[in-house]
């Protein structure tokens, strides 16, 4: 009876002790939270960080920011083929938002720790809420100390390192005696630079001027095609008429040696003809004012345009007008003066016209006195009496001088041959 409690009671130890070993589990001393860890405890903040390798990161491992330990690597699991690791922070320590997850390696001893920094060059912003993830895509892994070792090793043995010596000393050779040269390749060198530096915006415009033009070919892309592909057609043309071409060349050479030698043969007869060109040139200058006066008048012809505001009140006006373009019409009026003029007919000169001025025939515009036939000579010595006679006779010819011979004024021929009439809006 004994025997049998004996048994019951190893049994029941036997399957208490298997079921407590089988319901714990134990992976050693650094999967307990050591004493000294920083930021462990009740009112840490816990973070999760998600990175496909580790390393030989373990639990315990501390966590620095800015190369400061803040806190410590908690607990660790493989969720698809990705650590998951549970990061302890001291509570009053701010991870920046930005902050990206690395796993480096703190000495050559194997230790590692997993850094909580802001990307390279970009300063920290925000803070990370408590309990938040860092995922794979913000998180890395450094080169560990074998794979440092193991590329060193591909370059010193087979990457051509033993072959620096040659260079080195094949480089110093070059310059062996050449100091000077060196020197002064360096100086222009750096002449060089600072002249690009100076010219660096406009080097930059005409970058940008280039990318530009780039886009307008890329965008005319069909049209250079086409124009390429008529251009060979054209250049067999061009070739066919190589014969031509050459001889009209040849003639266009022997054209430029007639030619100069014409001009060297003219060439005083030319200079002549400009120079008496000049007072031709001079009045045409003398009479510029004059022209904007006519070129406005023109358009207006038989009226000016201020006539026209005055005397049309409305949009149009009728008006009936004869032009007599008879011959004798022509040889008394307008060709007065000319080789096609009226012989003999007196023509008056208008006073204070400048001498490039035709003549007139208006009497309105004759002179005050009649042009002398003859130049007067020295007056005769007269007497007392005879001196006193011509005094009030000259006073006379000074308070009513005599007209001049006034032109008999053409009549309007309206029914000779070349007049016509018209009737315009």
């Amino acid at each position: 009876m004994t025997l049998a409690r004996s048994i019951r009671r190893l049994i029941i130890t036997v399957c208490c002790a298997a079921f407590v070993v089988t319901g714990c589990e134990f992976d050693g001393v650094n999967s307990l939270p050591l004493p000294g860890t920083v930021g462990r405890g009740e009112h840490a903040d816990v973070y999760r960080v998600q990175i496909r390798n580790v390393g030989s990161l373990e639990p315990n491992s501390p966590v620095l920011i800015g190369d400061v330990v803040v806190g410590s690597i908690g607990k660790m699991k493989v969720t698809n083929w990705t650590a998951d690791i549970e990061v302890s922070v001291r509570p009053d320590v701010v991870v920046p938002a930005n902050a990206v997850a690395t796993v480096g390696q703190t000495s050559l001893l194997g230790s590692m720790h997993l850094a909580l920094d802001p990307p390279l060059g970009q300063a920290p912003s925000g803070e990370l809420e408590p309990g938040s993830t860092i995922g794979v895509d913000r998180s890395s892994t450094y080169p560990s100390t074998e794979q440092t070792l193991s590329s060193l090793s591909v370059v010193l043995n087979g990457g051509g390192l033993g072959q620096m010596g040659d260079i080195v000393r094949e480089f110093n050779a070059a310059l062996n005696g050449r100091e000077g040269q060196i020197r002064d390749l360096l100086v222009r060198l750096n002449d060089f630079v600072g002249m690009l530096d100076t010219q660096r915006d406009d080097i930059t415009a005409s970058i940008a001027a280039m990318n530009r033009m780039s886009g307008t070919f890329a965008s005319e892309r069909d049209v250079i095609s086409g124009a390429l592909q008529r251009i060979p057609p054209a250049l067999d043309v061009l070739v066919k008429e190589r014969p031509r071409i050459t001889e009209a060349l040849d003639r266009l050479g022997r054209f430029s040696d007639t030619a100069t030698g014409l001009i060297d043969d003219t060439q005083d007869d030319l200079v002549r003809n400009l120079a008496n060109l000049e007072p031709t040139l001079r009045a045409l200058a003398d009479v510029g004012p004059d022209l904007g006066t006519v070129l406005a008048y023109a358009p207006t012809f038989p009226y000016t345009q201020s006539f026209i505001d005055r005397a049309i009140r409305g949009d149009y006006m009728n008006q009936f007008i004869i032009f007599d373009f008879t011959i004798p019409r022509l040889k008394r009026g307008l060709f007065l003066g000319t080789r096609w003029g009226q012989e003999g007919a007196p023509m008056v000169p208008a006073p204070g016209d400048p001498w490039y001025l035709t003549y007139t025939l208006d009497p309105l515009k004759a002179p005050i006195t009649a042009t002398p036939t003859e130049v007067a000579g020295l007056p005769p010595l007269v007497e007392a009496g005879q001196q006193q006679a011509d005094s009030q006779l000259a006073v006379d010819h000074a308070s009513g001088p005599a007209p001049g011979p006034v032109p008999e004024a053409p009549a309007a021929t309206t029914g000779a041959v070349g007049a016509g009439g018209a009737e315009g809006n």
